[in-house]
């Protein structure tokens, strides 16, 4: 969860300016505290505080540090409050050795009373601090700096992790166990490393990903990768060149991230269109000879794979069971089957639930196979899958993921066209309409935000004063009900209920009194009639009813309050993929109910980007 960045030169410089703009960049992954420690002529020196970075840098001066090493971190806290003595760097007891840490030490405790036993004095509560205190144990001992860090981790569970030692000035240490790792190389001059790869952008696009129990040595320019399980064995590994564009990592005329990435989804879902049609046919060929297929997921991206399934299983014939990752292995330890299908969907990549449903299953079952989807190349999730299709969403900053979401469901509409070509099920002609209609779904959200955003802003002014929502829907809209609930419930903090409209009269509706906000997701497909019902069921009760429906709709919207408009048309080509073209108006309400509460929607409360911890 937490931002790392490190950086090693060969010069003195002022290492902090660079340091201080790598962790702003990676504010998204946590903002509870942060800091910087530099190496200068054989001394380490620290700022860190608690706050967000930006008010820490007022206070502080970060970006003064000199010396030709930083190393910078951004907390989500885990162990131990919010406060200055945990945020990181943190120290051994001569103030000779630095770390900082993404991820849980699992073992902590045993180690912390070891530690103690033998004299070391801790000034925080985390986790993280026995790191520097063991390594220091085993230099003690007379074993040299790099030694000591791989027996320290061989001890540890659980790290994404920069370390530097001040008698040591050449050279950093970097390792990996479950936490993600990029290193990223300017050639003879300067080597850097983070947690995500938008921090590297401005300084260089070519990249190592690290994998799990891998350490890396670097210096200036230059890195050797190792397995920690075997320290001598060095790993060979092609670098990686990353083409993304800077400007997606920047917020340019936005006020915030979230805005930028809700108006780049029409040029995101243009790129996911490029997918290349062999990975496609090899997902669908992979799930058409499938005995059980489950899709699996957390977060947002559960939600798209909610709506994903709907419209793969529409052309597969097949039920496709969804599973949250987390609930995976409870799940199906007695009952997986050999010959199954695991489609994986993570924006990242690093979900650690996901990681490790998919880990288990792959040794619980030899014939089970993985087909994973994330927007990131090269992360973890993707050294565990047989096929992985890339998404091109880009760099994501806001926390609340916006165009991960679409990309996510048109790629997995993707896949199901290409299952409904391989089994032959439709005519062409209707394969194409069904195609066109998802193509055009780019066209349908650019016209929804010209002359839409404003027209949000005045329906969240009125709603203001309500603290409880429920979003309701049928169908395949119940997905988008459930994810643009979750929209307003990460960045507006909002009480919020995404359900099925039939099941809402079981429970639910008991709370709905005068004025009781409730949005209802209306294209007009096979649920439409009965949607009507539910809608006149809440209105009856003094709801106040906001409906999202097509341009052409009328029933619904004579029944609404308030209705949002979506520029597609009315048929069930378009229906199929109206997760993708609705979903934008409710992040939008989302985003100005943020506004309108005072809250910053590139940082919600208590939550980060990357999921890393469980």
């Amino acid at each position: 969860m937490c931002g790392i960045f490190g950086i090693i030169t060969s010069e003195n410089t002022e290492i902090g300016k660079i340091a201080l703009d790598g962790i702003k960049r990676l504010e998204y992954r946590g903002y509870d505290s942060c800091g910087i420690v530099s190496h200068k002529d054989g001394q380490l020196f620290i700022k860190k505080d608690s706050g967000k970075i930006q008010e820490i840098q007022e206070k502080l001066t970060l970006d003064d540090l000199m010396g030709n090493i930083a190393l910078a971190h951004t907390r989500w806290a885990t162990h131990g409050a919010p406060i200055k003595k945990n945020s990181h760097p943190h120290l051994d007891c001569k103030g000779e050795i630095a770390v900082i840490h993404n991820g849980i030490i699992e073992n902590f405790i045993s180690l912390k009373k070891e530690l103690l036993s033998k004299g070391h004095i801790f000034q925080s509560d985390t986790d993280t601090e026995i790191i520097p205190h063991l390594i220091e144990e085993y230099i003690k001992k007379g074993i040299d700096f790099q030694n000591s860090v791989i027996k320290t981790l061989k001890r540890c569970k659980g790290y994404g992790i920069v370390i530097c030692y001040s008698k040591e000035p050449n050279f950093i240490i970097v390792a990996r166990k479950e936490s993600p790792i990029i290193i990223g190389i300017d050639r003879g001059k300067v080597s850097y490393c983070a947690s995500d790869i938008p921090a590297l952008l401005p300084y260089t696009r070519n990249i190592y990903i690290l994998g799990d129990n891998e350490l890396a040595i670097l210096r200036p320019g230059e890195v050797k990768i190792f397995d920690i399980e075997n320290e001598v064995k060095k790993i060979e590994r092609p670098l990686k060149h990353v083409d993304w564009n800077i400007d997606a990592a920047e917020k340019g005329e936005y006020e915030h991230f979230m805005l930028k990435e809700i108006f780049e989804e029409p040029d995101a879902l243009r790129k996911t269109l490029k997918i290349p049609e062999n990975d496609l046919r090899l997902f669908a060929k992979e799930l058409i000879s499938a005995e059980h297929v489950y899709i699996t997921a957390a977060g947002t991206s559960y939600h798209a794979s909610l709506a994903g399934k709907y419209i793969i299983t529409k052309f597969l014939g097949n039920y496709i069971q969804e599973i949250e990752c987390s609930e995976l292995e409870n799940q199906l330890k007695d009952s997986l089957r050999d010959n199954s299908v695991i489609i994986a969907v993570s924006q990242s990549g690093e979900t650690i639930d996901l990681i490790e449903a998919i880990r288990w299953a792959r040794n619980a079952k030899k014939n089970v196979k993985i087909l994973s989807l994330t927007n990131v190349v090269g992360s973890s999730i993707t050294r565990y899958s047989n096929h992985t299709i890339i998404t091109q969403a880009g760099p994501e900053i806001g926390v609340a993921a916006t165009k991960t979401y679409t990309t996510q469901v048109f790629s997995l509409a993707l896949i199901g066209l290409e299952i409904a070509r391989e089994r032959n099920i439709l005519q062409k002609k209707e394969i194409e309409l069904y195609y066109n209609a998802l193509k055009s779904t780019p066209d349908v959200i650019e016209n929804f935000l010209k002359k839409t955003n404003h027209s949000i802003e005045k329906i969240v002014d009125n709603l203001e004063r309500n603290a409880n929502y429920f979003f309701l829907a049928r169908g395949i809209s119940i997905a988008t009900a459930k994810e643009g609930g979750l929209k307003l419930k990460e960045v507006a903090c909002r009480f919020i209920e995404g359900y099925s409209a039939a099941n809402a009269k079981h429970g639910p509706i008991a709370l709905v009194r005068d004025g009781f906000p409730i949005i209802f997701i209306a294209p007009p497909d096979e649920t439409y009639k009965r949607l009507i019902g539910n809608v006149m069921e809440f209105k009856a009760r003094g709801g106040h009813i906001i409906s999202i429906v097509v341009e052409s709709d009328e029933i619904i919207s004579d029944l609404s309050d308030t209705i949002i408009k979506i520029p597609q048309p009315a048929n069930k080509y378009y229906n199929l993929f109206s997760p993708i073209t609705f979903i934008p108006a409710l992040q939008l309400l989302a985003y100005h109910a943020a506004l309108a509460h005072g809250l910053d929607p590139d940082k919600p409360l208590n939550l980060a980007k990357t999921v890393t911890v469980h």
